[in-house]
């Protein structure tokens, strides 16, 4: 039976869903205030945030004077930002914006330090055939993530390939990114919950370490967690870390590798957790809107490019910000209530109204070089 056990502190910021983004964000400036006091109090604390950039940057807007105590704790390696900027729905979105999503959300950590190098995302719906693919082409070989894994993977990790072959190493969350949530309570049978912890869950790990995410939707740090462990006198080493920590422990090897569970293409199967299906199916003007909106900045960014000139890439970046903030899996899958339905289908008309605005800059000034009286047509397709 496996004798360590890593508890994984973190939080699921769910940026908009049964309430608008505001409301909730309120209660995220409280919670990042609390944290970053605990991680300069308790240098062996640990935090994940949620695999995403857009939390970091939403505290930082209220609270700006707060960028340099973050910068210390990604540089003491207590505090794992990005990669993503927001954790999207990988299929009401283009594969485009995918990508921009990974390219913000890697800037926005490195803005603060680094960025954690797993692609983590715990609570999409299901997942896309090429999003290992996506991941490698930022150099990525890791991912963490809970729904959609066929029933024939029983192990903590498999390889999930992609259809033009390239793959990364997963770190399989079947039980959901709250596993260790009820290890310490109560608190006095700490050494029995342990051992039952590790019984339970010594089949999905084969004598490897096993790991323990705890946390929740919108869940603040525990401020005892660090002197629990150290008070704790059973034989079970309980570490700390990060998911990242989690991961790098682990076994990359060509041998390790090649004996675990391989999956290939898309991960849609409702074994161990529910995909809600139906959000692919309500709130269909969120989806219109997001088309709308992605379409519309690549045709402003093609014709951009043929006019030169000034740069525009101001706009293009405040655009690809709103679609990308839209992409959130409570966001444009339209799961939460009204008002945040509203929020998004309002940002995502401002980034349609951001490229409309290149775009008539652009046909004005390549309009120029048409003869007067003729008719321009632009040819996008390359």
């Amino acid at each position: 039976m496996p004798k360590t056990v890593w508890i994984v502190p973190h939080t699921h910021w769910d940026r908009e869903w049964y309430e608008p983004h505001d409301v909730f964000r309120a209660r995220l400036v409280a919670m990042l205030d609390e944290l970053l006091l605990m991680l300069e109090r308790e240098p062996a604390y640990k935090f994940s945030l949620d695999g995403q950039s857009a939390a970091i940057e939403d505290y930082l807007e209220i609270r700006p004077e707060a960028a340099e105590r973050v910068r210390d704790a990604v540089a003491r390696g207590q505090l794992a930002l990005g990669p993503f900027q927001i954790l999207l729905d990988e299929f009401c979105c283009d594969g485009e914006t995918i990508i921009r999503n990974l390219e913000h959300g890697i800037r926005a950590a490195r803005r603060l330090g680094r960025e954690m190098r797993v692609g983590y995302l715990p609570d999409m719906f299901g997942h896309a055939a090429q999003t290992p693919q996506i991941l490698r082409g930022f150099g990525i070989a890791d991912a963490s993530l809970w729904r959609g894994v066929p029933a024939a993977v029983d192990k903590h990790a498999f390889v999930w390939e992609a259809l033009d072959g390239s793959s990364v190493r997963v770190e399989y969350l079947w039980d959901g990114y709250g596993s260790a949530l009820k290890l310490f309570e109560p608190l006095e049978k700490l050494p029995e919950l342990i051992d039952r912890y590790l019984r339970e869950n010594a089949s999905w790990f084969d004598g490897e370490a096993v790991a323990g995410w705890y946390g929740t939707d919108h869940m603040a740090p525990r401020a005892d967690l660090v002197q629990i462990l150290r008070a704790y006198e059973g034989d079970v080493e309980l570490k700390l870390g990060t998911i990242e920590d989690v991961i790098a422990s682990r076994d990359h090897s060509a041998d390790a590798l090649g004996k675990l569970p391989r999956v290939r293409g898309e991960l849609r199967s409702h074994a161990r957790g529910n995909l809600l299906p139906g959000v692919f199916s309500i709130r269909t003007n969120l989806k219109a809107a997001m088309a709308r909106a992605e379409r519309a900045l690549t045709s402003a960014e093609r014709l951009d490019a043929w006019l030169g000139g000034p740069s525009r890439q101001g706009f293009f970046d405040r655009g690809w910000g709103l679609v990308i903030e839209s992409t959130a899996h409570d966001s444009v899958t339209g799961c939460g209530v009204d008002s945040t339905a509203e929020e998004v289908e309002a940002r995502l008309k401002v980034a349609e109204q951001t490229a409309e605005g290149a775009i008539d800059i652009a046909l004005s000034g390549l309009a120029t070089h048409a003869p007067m009286g003729s008719v321009a047509v632009f040819n996008q397709s390359g």
